[in-house]
């Protein structure tokens, strides 16, 4: 992404924003170009957006209730076969 000093000036924490997640910012003042560079670079897994595991209209008290039936199941066909 190339802008003009003035430019720069006036959208100077999106340009931040932008450098940060990885993308070339430059300026240009006086004919001389400036870049805009994180001081580290940004990890790819940074970049990863979550995503939904659940299926929709399922809630975590869903999840948790049939995650304590399937442990009990579970824990009695263990018994059965071993007990």
């Amino acid at each position: 992404m190339s802008v003009t000093i003035s430019k720069a000036r006036e959208s100077l924490f999106t340009l931040v924003d932008a450098a940060e997640k990885g993308e070339k910012v430059e300026f240009t003042h006086k004919g001389t170009r400036f870049f805009i560079v994180a001081e580290t670079k940004p990890s790819k897994l940074s970049r990863l957006k979550p995503m939904p595991i659940l299926a929709p209209g399922t809630t975590i008290e869903d999840f948790d209730q049939a995650t304590k039936d399937m442990q009990a199941e579970t824990l009695a066909a263990w018994e059965r076969n071993n007990g």
